[in-house]
């Protein structure tokens, strides 16, 4: 029980969420209406907003990751990694390269 990690590769690799939160986010500062005597009173805040495109893609690339049903034999190292599909293989790398997937 003390390495429960899954490898990949001969190495363990995580999602980071916060990571996929900040890549489909879009900060948009609004300004509430108020009252205003003086221009100091007029309040912004920051409203969360996530870009759609960017969320259906990523949830597309995951979704292509979460639901490999082929087998993986670990043990051949490359070897084994070569015979994923090609939705894998690039799933895998752009969710690599944007710091979505990262290694332990």
């Amino acid at each position: 029980m003390d390495n429960i990690l899954l490898e990949i590769g001969g190495k363990e690799f995580y999602f980071d969420i916060d990571a996929l939160s900040d890549a489909i986010k879009l900060n948009m500062k609004y300004a509430q209406p108020v009252e205003m005597d003086s221009p100091k009173d007029c309040k912004s805040e920051t409203i969360a907003q996530i870009d759609v495109a960017k969320y259906e893609m990523y949830r597309d690339l995951v979704g292509t990751l979460l639901s490999n049903n082929e087998i993986i034999d670990d043990k051949m190292g490359v070897m084994g990694l070569n015979s994923l599909s090609i939705p894998f293989k690039l799933s895998f790398n752009t969710l690599s390269m944007k710091g979505i997937i990262k290694e332990l």
